[in-house]
């Protein structure tokens, strides 16, 4: 059974995902680059390390990713005021805009596909999810 479940929320997460980036085609961005910078979008600036920990690639990965992203400008280097060894990364409006398209690709994604489904299926299905994520948090 947790095989089964394990396997249908693959698909239905790589199927979401491979939606979202189609948005990518518009910009030189690579799914290793957009996962940095989706990284950033949820959870706020991170250090480096920070991205390099949270992302498990190696730190000199993580700078030629922010490198190119800096570059295009989809990325800022910002030196923290305290102690100005310490630089943040942080996505600029158009990075923002960027990730928003791609959600909003995968929402109408989501959307399209609950339109082909009985009415309270949505609402049930939200329900159980939200308490699979629940235990899931708690393991």
């Amino acid at each position: 059974m947790a095989e089964r479940l394990e396997r249908i929320l693959r698909e239905i997460c790589f199927r979401i995902k491979v939606k979202g980036r189609e948005v990518l085609k518009k910009y030189p961005i690579t799914p290793a680059q957009f996962d940095l910078m989706q990284k950033i979008y949820f959870t706020g600036p991170k250090t480096m390390g920070e991205l390099s920990t949270n992302l498990g690639i190696a730190k000199s990965t993580t700078t030629g990713l922010v490198n190119r992203l800096e570059k295009d400008g989809f990325l800022e280097r910002i030196k923290s005021n305290d102690d100005k060894r310490v630089i943040t990364v942080s996505l600029t409006e158009k990075g923002k805009k960027v990730i928003d398209e791609v959600i909003n690709e995968r929402v109408q994604f989501i959307r399209n596909v609950l339109e082909s489904m009985p009415e309270h299926f949505e609402d049930e299905l939200i329900n159980l999810l939200e308490k699979f994520n629940d235990s899931m948090i708690k393991k």
